[in-house]
């Protein structure tokens, strides 16, 4: 996966319309592609990647098996477990003739995809108020399509310190993120819950007609990651295997996005660099949203204690689970003259307040505390002496997290407000 891994790809943004012009005949693929603003739109098209670049062949393979796994492929079947289902691919050349079955604009080898937890993904995109028909429609390949409509963002381009890499897809609704084994283990291990939980966050229809709060999503309450697949590729020539999980995309929004906070509730090191300050869309740090006074603000004091509660269960959750380092991602687009007031069809999560909107949410949330974090708050924190180290036990994390969110994050600017 190094291969894969240390890929530079090009300016953010670049090639989206080709991507998007790629599905421009099909209904659910493209009922929301106008719908998030010109510049929240990032990637670079799969479509202007070089021929033999390794992004180019699974970003292709990738919905040439989500097509196959939503039923609409041209391979002998899918076949299943308990568990899992899988579909395996011949492979083709981009030389094909014409007429042959599958012919595409690059060279395709033959592999596998593994579309893994089948049955508890379902119960989770049900719970999100996701259709089957869409996601896979979507996400996959079309008819007559030759190569892949996502867009692609490399490690080199994405913040933090994870070599992950990025698809997404045509409408910006869904990111695929390449995974580590513990990414993978620690995801499987804890999805029963995790789909119990999301669940028990699902809104009603009835409260969904009421309009619900303005500042939660109108399928479900959480803010956790909505994850909604998880998929293996394993190729039969030199392309690395490569692992992808599913989840919405927090910034598909329809107003653009002018500033952006990865917030842990930390201090210690937790300001953007001075590499990352240089970036056309830099993610700023807890020191730098409170050198600028930032906050999430909201004209009621019920919503501010809406989000807050919501925010409590979802990381007393994560608790539980033994899970650390996890951040409050948010966007936030600033109020300008013209500013109009556009519907948000995009299921993402958001605040709007005289001063601007906020777009937010949990991301992260894999980490678990394991004997090399444990290491790490012994060394770092306790014995150098700087207890705002990002990384603290499960519990001392969260309570820190709540805290920081109470002093810092939310405020209200509504009438009997106070002083926020």
């Amino acid at each position: 996966m190094e291969d894969l891994r240390s890929i530079s790809i090009n300016e953010a943004s670049k090639g989206w319309k080709t991507a998007a012009a790629h599905v421009k005949n099909l209904k659910n693929a493209t009922q929301a592609i106008g719908h998030v603003k010109l510049e929240n739109k990032i990637g670079t098209s799969a479509a202007d990647l070089e021929d033999g670049d390794p992004l180019k062949t699974v970003t292709l393979a990738t919905q040439r098996a989500l097509q196959s796994f939503g039923g609409a492929g041209t391979v002998k079947s899918v076949t299943s477990d308990d568990l899992h289902r899988s579909v395996e691919f011949d492979a083709a050349s981009a030389a094909a003739a014409p007429q042959a079955e599958e012919t595409y604009s690059t060279h395709q080898p033959a592999f596998q995809c593994f579309e893994m937890c089948h049955d508890q993904f379902r119960d989770v995109r049900e719970a999100f108020g996701i259709s089957e028909t869409r996601f896979y429609a979507v996400l996959g390949l079309q008819k007559k399509q030759v190569i892949s409509s996502f867009s692609v963002i490399g490690s080199g381009e994405a913040s933090g310190k994870s070599p992950s890499f990025f698809f997404l897809s045509p409408d910006q609704q869904y990111i695929l993120k390449s995974c580590t084994p513990r990414d993978v283990k620690t995801l499987t291990r804890m999805l029963s819950s995790y789909r119990d939980h999301v669940k028990s966050c699902a809104i009603s229809t009835d409260v969904k007609n009421a309009g619900g709060n303005a500042a939660v999503s109108p399928t479900n309450s959480s803010l956790l990651p909505r994850y909604l697949g998880l998929y293996k590729l394993t190729f039969q020539d030199h392309t690395p295997d490569v692992t992808l999980v599913v989840m919405t995309n927090f910034f598909a929004a329809a107003h653009e996005i002018h500033c952006k906070f990865d917030l842990k509730g930390s201090s210690y090191h937790r300001e953007a660099s001075e590499k990352e300050r240089a970036k056309s869309t830099p993610v700023y740090k807890d020191l730098d949203w409170m050198r600028e006074g930032r906050k999430i603000r909201f004209e009621k004091e019920d919503e501010v204690k809406h989000v807050r509660d919501r925010l409590e269960k979802d990381t007393l959750y994560l608790s539980s689970q033994k899970l650390i380092d996890y951040s409050l991602l948010v966007g936030i687009h600033e109020m300008k003259d013209g500013t109009t007031n556009v519907r948000e069809h995009m299921d993402v999560v958001s605040a709007r307040s005289p001063m601007g909107i906020q777009y937010f949410g949990l991301v992260d949330i894999l980490t678990p505390f394991v004997a090399q974090k444990l290491l790490e708050t012994i060394c770092t924190g306790t014995l150098i002496c700087r207890p705002g180290i990002s990384c603290q036990p499960p519990k001392k994390y969260q309570e820190r997290f709540i805290t920081f969110v109470d002093e810092e994050v939310l405020a209200c600017t509504g009438t009997g407000a106070g002083d926020s």
